[in-house]
């Protein structure tokens, strides 16, 4: 954390992320120190503790979740890696149902990963965005998966964030895990062409076919969504749970 040496407090009444969270720093030669919510703690001083004690608390508290403990402490470490908020934060992310990502910060990789979901994605990105703090925010999309990037290119659109598309091969598919942070590191590194309107998706017969068969398959077949549902899953209108409750699923 270069000269900006500052205490830091694990500070949350979950006592399983506070032992992650505390195994975590210790794992990462970080000597942190635990508090609980009613303890003060300096005004300027980093502490971690789940979403709702953050956002009741503030400060420089960082929301994390439970199973989100590794990524959530990467993240903040390498924003405070920058001297400063960077005039430019360059995303690239290779779309797909586990889309990978690539973080830039003028220039400098700040990191690379596999997500397991698009929502996963984007939070990761709007975390980044918070913590760094850029001028300016390019997200780089690959073209591939046309479905997931129409999907992920709406939901950066309604951020604010500036779009582009990049005309890149798919190298992932059937590649190990990570690869797919790799292929977004590439992606990343491409100027592509800019995107300034929502897109109207419009999945294949192919693509609303396979997510009837993936309904089938959660349900462990005791329902199949229609056509009709499936188009508004692959919209993003509906998760693939909402749309089986609707569709009369009970999962208990």
């Amino acid at each position: 954390m270069g000269g900006d040496v500052k205490p830091l407090y694990v500070r949350t009444d979950d006592f399983r992320l506070a032992h992650r969270l505390l195994a975590e720093f210790k794992r990462r030669g970080l000597p942190a120190q635990q508090r609980s919510l009613s303890d003060a703690i300096e005004a300027d001083a980093y502490w971690f503790g789940t979403p709702d004690e953050v956002h009741l608390l503030g400060g420089r508290g960082v929301a994390v979740e439970l199973d989100e403990v590794t990524e959530t402490v990467s993240t903040w470490l390498l924003s405070r890696q920058l001297n400063g908020p960077p005039a430019q934060l360059i995303i690239g992310l290779d779309p797909g149902p586990r889309p990978g990502c690539a973080f830039f910060a003028d220039g400098v990789l700040l990191g690379k990963r596999e997500m397991d979901s698009i929502d996963e994605s984007l939070e990761s990105v709007v975390n980044l965005v918070e913590h760094t703090n850029p001028a300016q925010v390019l997200v780089r999309i690959g073209h591939g998966a046309p479905v997931h990037r129409d999907r992920l290119i709406n939901r950066i659109l309604s951020l604010g964030y500036h779009v582009e598309i990049v005309n890149e091969h798919r190298t992932s598919a059937g590649q190990p895990r990570h690869a797919h942070g790799s292929a977004a590191l590439k992606i990343a590194m491409i100027a592509g062409a800019p995107v300034h309107e929502q897109r109207d998706i419009r999945a294949s017969t192919g693509e609303l076919r396979n997510l009837q068969r993936i309904s089938r398959q959660r349900s462990k077949g005791q329902l199949t969504i229609s056509l009709e549902t499936a188009m508004r899953v692959s919209q993003g209108h509906l998760t693939m749970d909402e749309a089986l409750k609707e569709s009369g699923y009970d999962a208990s």
